[in-house]
């Protein structure tokens, strides 16, 4: 039974067919009309044997396409046959109409043996086309056989602009698409490796800590009211940390699959600095660090949400003060970069290496210094900020030498009027 797209394709080439048949017909009519000035009688036998033979190789030609169109013949078979067939219906029409010609005893059969010359000579080409054509198709074949077996690196040649070279470099290009694709599939899996153990490090550290001091308490190890006392706080110490880590992954995840909706208005850029800042300058003066606070009383506001910002900026500031020496200087301000605000804070502390510059923002990543363990940071606050501000639209990148501090950058878009959503 044929299938609807065979069905559809038989019924398209019957129209083509009829249309090449009726065209064909009113050639004919019209040059044995003006050019050989047959009489009418002459044109309508001429038309009638004309639409017979055509018309009985119409049938046969249609035949022969639907057989090869199967796909039970080799492509140079297929080229062949189709050249056969057209010195064949060549062939048919002159036995068919040969009265006509008033063709001799002799004439005929010369006739007959030029068309059989000419169907060995286009057998040939046919022969030579269709190798040319079943390489570059077996090229294909493979290139795609390679990359269902996993070859990634499979590639074909795509020599000149023809079909076959726009499908060769579709393939191609579809061999790039799925290697890339394959090559972030692999980052992500070794991503959620390390995030995955990182997890289990900072877990299993303070509850290996609140384990061993409920067991000292537990059997009696520790009586002295005093150091009871100096127990639970540190077992509240780290059930604390312990909570921040675990809010702390609750908020990647919220973020990373959209779950987390940021109401953006427009905020003050002035009122975003003091509220990230007013928290912090105890910690700062308790550390002998200065803590300085720049914005022009002539910037735009910015287009944020106030809590998320403010966490982000106090984030930073937080970070920069761990690592900024006593006597040295944090410096949050902001600057007009059209259409964008600039955020920057700035630290003279220790800096960050070179090679840890590109991973800073990278869930648990310790490789620098102002990231490590001993500093108390689960390493998610940059993660976590990076996150945030991408989702305001805006970038995050930090500059940094070692020995002379670090420098985080911020963008937000400005709050325009017709901009505000609050």
């Amino acid at each position: 039974m044929l299938t609807h797209d065979r069905r559809l394709f038989m019924r398209q080439m019957l129209v083509a067919l009829g249309a090449a048949l009726a065209a064909a017909l009113a050639m004919a009519a019209l040059l044995a009309s003006a050019w050989l000035g047959a009489p009418t009688a002459d044109r309508v036998s001429l038309l009638w044997y004309l639409f017979g033979s055509g018309g009985i190789s119409t049938l046969l030609g249609l035949a022969a396409i639907w057989w090869l169109q199967r796909g039970h013949v080799r492509l140079w078979l297929q080229l062949a046959c189709t050249f056969l067939l057209g010195v064949g219906i060549a062939m048919l029409n002159i036995f068919l109409t040969a009265n006509l010609m008033f063709l001799s005893s002799h004439d005929l059969p010369l006739l007959v043996l030029l068309l059989l010359f000419a169907a060995i000579i286009s057998v040939g080409l046919a022969y030579t086309l269709a190798q040319s054509l079943a390489r570059r198709v077996t090229a294909l074949a493979r290139g795609a056989q390679r990359l269902a077996e996993g070859d990634l690196q499979a590639r074909v040649p795509a020599p000149g602009s023809d079909e076959l070279a726009q499908l060769a470099e579709a393939f191609n290009a579809m061999a790039d698409q799925i290697a890339a694709s394959a090559a972030e599939r692999a980052q992500a899996e070794q991503a959620r490796r390390d995030l995955v153990a990182a997890i289990s490090h900072d877990l299993r550290t303070p509850l290996a800590s609140l384990r061993a001091m409920a067991e000292a308490l537990s059997d009696g190890v520790v009586a002295e009211p005093a150091a009871v006392a100096r127990y639970h706080d540190a077992m509240c110490g780290q059930i604390g940390q312990l909570s921040h880590l675990i809010d702390d992954l609750f908020d990647i995840a919220q973020i990373d699959a959209g779950a987390l909706e940021f109401q953006l208005r427009r905020v003050a850029t002035a009122e975003l600095l003091s509220d990230a800042t007013e928290g912090l300058r105890a910690s700062a003066e308790a550390k002998g660090v200065a803590l300085l606070v720049e914005s022009p009383a002539h910037l735009p506001p910015v287009l944020a949400a106030p809590q998320h910002m403010e966490r982000v900026l106090a984030n930073l500031v937080a970070n920069a003060l761990r690592h900024t020496p006593a006597g040295g200087s944090v410096r949050l301000r902001a600057v007009a970069a059209p259409p964008d605000v600039r955020f920057e804070v700035a630290d003279t502390g220790e800096g960050i290496a070179a090679d840890d510059m590109p991973h800073i923002f990278e869930p648990f990543y310790r490789g620098e210094k102002s990231r490590s363990r001993h500093t108390g940071g689960a390493g998610l606050g940059l993660a976590i900020a990076q996150r945030i501000v991408r989702a305001h639209a805006g970038a995050i990148w930090a500059e940094s030498q070692i020995g002379e501090g670090s420098t985080f950058y911020i963008r937000l878009p400005a709050a325009l009027d017709h901009a505000s959503t609050e």
